[in-house]
């Protein structure tokens, strides 16, 4: 590797690493780590390997640190695949700047400092397609099973890892390396692959498939009506994420040498994963809103695609120019306060204030073994379980959004908590009323500052009564 741009690459991990000690978790960081505390095959909202990553790299400390450091672990071995692949496809300068644009696309720079599934999705999404490489193109019939390996754990990350395989079986049937998919080695490698994501499938059957149902009605809309505005989010969230510069540039030359992309083999075989995961939530994007980082794994292969073509063409400025945006949009997100011209609904950061002080302030009430400590969604509970002193284990009874805590609910049904401490939204206390014989209000914690404001109502309960009906709503 070129020693600037090891450099380079070094700097933008230590800078990650020590931005990270001093970041408060998000919500969905808090419920990932919840995950942590309580190991399953698999989990409602995704599947289990965030879970046993965040379990394995917090071993010995737990802190905001050490569970980032699974993200910052992810995408630095991504970082050097992305590097190994293109040098092997093409040259040490396509390699160079497929690295630079993979660290200096905005989603990654995010990915960085937040712990989520994309994590590891891109980490074994980028190890397959390297191996499935190694055994294409340079005919190891051991990367095969190399690639089934990582195959296998890029669906223990993210159902959105099975996109690639169609992706490489496209391209498979479309190219002259069509004879592998006569090969036992091939069906043996998908058979290894399927035998890890054989938990999630035994987990899924035991809870009636809830975890497919889930993800189908929240990626795909069950009334196909066209919504010009969803499909306009997509694109402009995709521009977003990758940064326009790229953005703009991949499409061109994705598109634009769209011939050359699907006759050349090499080219084809970055081509046709990042087509069919655009395309397929394009899709999804004409009748219902989609998430700017569904798409994510699309631009592994595409950052590569790209840097070939703007290596051929010596279009270095765009690269320079990509990176200077994507520097000055890291900026912003990352230091909002040096800013104050920024309208509040444009602060991302705006979502990580205010949990850890009211929380921490909140611990003083929580006395003793006796009482349980239940929230109002899985958000607050989330955080509260990970801010609160010592840590206590916190469920919830009132009506909320379906998650994995309706499942930790069955710990208290043989245990019912005769008392409990409320912390959350007051909009719960008639349901509180209902369960309980005595709800008195114990305090009211607010924390605000330029971006937001939160408060957290906190309820002393006693008296239960009993459960309400099971109100959560998929």
């Amino acid at each position: 590797m070129n020693r600037k741009i090891l450099i380079v690459a070094c700097c933008i991990i230590i800078i990650n690493l020590g931005y990270n000690a001093f970041l408060p978790l998000h919500p969905d960081e808090a419920y990932y780590w919840t995950w942590s505390q309580n190991l399953q095959l698999s989990y409602f909202d995704h599947p289990p390997l965030i879970a046993y990553l965040i379990k394995l790299f917090t071993l010995f400390s737990t802190n905001e640190w050490s569970i980032r450091l699974v993200s910052v672990f992810c995408l630095s071995v991504s970082s050097w695949l992305v590097y190994r692949l293109a040098a092997e496809m093409f040259s040490g300068t396509v390699a160079a700047l497929s690295l630079l644009i993979f660290l200096f696309i905005p989603i990654t720079q995010i990915g960085f400092q937040v712990v989520t599934p994309d994590a590891p999705l891109i980490l074994f999404w980028t190890g397959t397609v390297y191996f499935s490489y190694q055994a294409i193109f340079r005919n190891k019939v051991r990367y095969l099973y190399f690639a089934g390996l990582t195959g296998g754990f890029m669906l223990l990350s993210k159902y959105t890892g099975i996109l690639l395989f169609p992706a490489l079986l496209v391209f498979l049937m479309a190219s002259k390396h069509r004879r592998l998919l006569g090969s036992s080695h091939f069906y043996s490698a998908a058979l290894l692959a399927g035998l890890i994501f054989s938990p999630v499938l035994f987990w899924n059957w035991q809870h009636d498939w809830i975890s497919f149902k889930f993800q189908y009605g929240h990626g795909m809309a069950q009334n196909k009506v066209f919504d010009i505005e969803t499909l306009g989010q997509y694109v402009a969230g995709q521009a977003g994420i990758i940064n326009p510069v790229f953005f703009l540039a991949m499409i061109f030359y994705a598109y634009g040498k769209i011939r050359e992309n699907m006759t050349n083999d090499k080219l084809a075989f970055l081509f046709w994963p990042l087509s069919i995961v655009l395309f397929f939530f394009g899709y999804a994007a004409l009748f219902k809103k989609v998430e700017p980082n569904w798409p994510v794994a699309a631009y592994i292969t595409g950052t590569i695609l790209l840097s070939y073509w703007l290596d051929r063409y010596k279009k270095n400025w765009i690269v320079v120019t990509g990176i200077v945006l994507t520097t000055l949009m890291t900026v912003l997100v990352r230091y909002p306060e040096a800013f104050p011209f920024l309208p509040p609904k444009a602060v991302l950061k705006a979502h990580y204030y205010g949990y850890a002080d009211l929380l921490r302030t909140a611990g003083k009430y929580v006395t003793g073994n006796s009482a349980v400590v239940i929230s109002d969604n899985y958000q607050n509970a989330s955080m509260a379980w990970y801010y609160l002193e010592g840590r206590p284990e916190v469920h919830i009874i009132t009506s909320s959004r379906f998650s994995n805590y309706d499942y930790w609910r069955a710990k208290l049904v043989d245990h019912p908590p005769n008392e409990a401490l409320y912390i959350g939204d007051k909009s719960k206390l008639p349901e509180l009323n209902q369960m309980f014989e005595k709800v008195q209000l114990v305090d009211i914690l607010k924390f605000r500052n330029p971006y937001v404001t939160r408060e957290f109502n906190i309820y002393r309960c006693s008296g239960f009564k009993g459960f309400l009906p099971q109100q959560t709503q998929i």
